[in-house]
């Protein structure tokens, strides 16, 4: 089982779509080619259950919900709400177990991210930001703007909330079989958030950028 991808040019790839890049199949990782975006990102270390996650993710979704309201006053198309993103801290070259027992310590480290909307421009999520850090009173603010490149990827759905261990080795695992490493964090996009769906329905991306050549 192989990828197509072309020996020793790590930048030659085709980007995806948007659409190719939120669908995946439960059973075999897909190859995707991810190119350069534009995210709100606030970093932390912890379990997802943790105060402090839940904290980001609040943060994340207001600095969001007054970009869309900036764009809904300028006029322009109401974007889809961004989905959360979560990269989990992987060190290169850990095996699949020791990838296991890093996510499953006390304080795994995170970056929690939403997209900015294509039509919004960075002065806007500069403005966005800025505004909830008044309304947080603080001197500094926890969100800021990135661009973030993750080239060709493998990616793989999983459904529910249990057993996301199995879903992360078998992704995992067809790269190692594939003969490419990975080249990048651990990639969650939640589809769709177990708070708002339930546990039952809720689905997330798991994705690994590749290295190779």
């Amino acid at each position: 089982m192989g990828l197509d991808l072309p020996d020793g040019r790590s930048r030659a790839y085709k980007s995806s779509s948007p659409f190719e890049l939120r669908h995946a199949s439960t059973h075999r990782p897909l190859l995707v080619g991810v190119p350069e975006r534009r995210l709100l990102a606030i970093n932390g270390a912890g379990p997802r259950s943790a105060e402090d996650f839940r904290l980001a993710t609040t943060l994340l979704r207001t600095v969001g919900e007054i970009v869309r309201k900036m764009l809904l006053r300028a006029r322009r198309a109401e974007p889809v709400r961004s989905v959360l993103e979560v990269t989990w801290a992987v060190e290169p070259g850990l095996t699949v177990d020791e990838i296991m027992e890093v996510l499953s310590s006390p304080t795994p480290r995170w970056r929690q991210m939403i997209e900015l909307p294509y039509a919004a421009s960075e002065t806007m999520a500069v403005d966005a930001i800025d505004e909830a850090r008044r309304r947080g009173d603080r001197d500094l603010p926890l969100i800021r703007l990135i661009h973030l490149t993750e080239g060709p990827a493998v990616q793989i759905l999983h459904l529910g909330v249990d057993e996301e261990v199995s879903s992360i080795r078998k992704l995992y695992a067809f790269l190692a079989e594939s003969g490419f490493r990975a080249g990048g964090d651990l990639h969650e996009l939640v589809v769709a958030d177990p708070t708002a769906v339930g546990r039952e329905r809720a689905r997330s991306i798991l994705r690994v950028p590749i290295a190779y050549g």
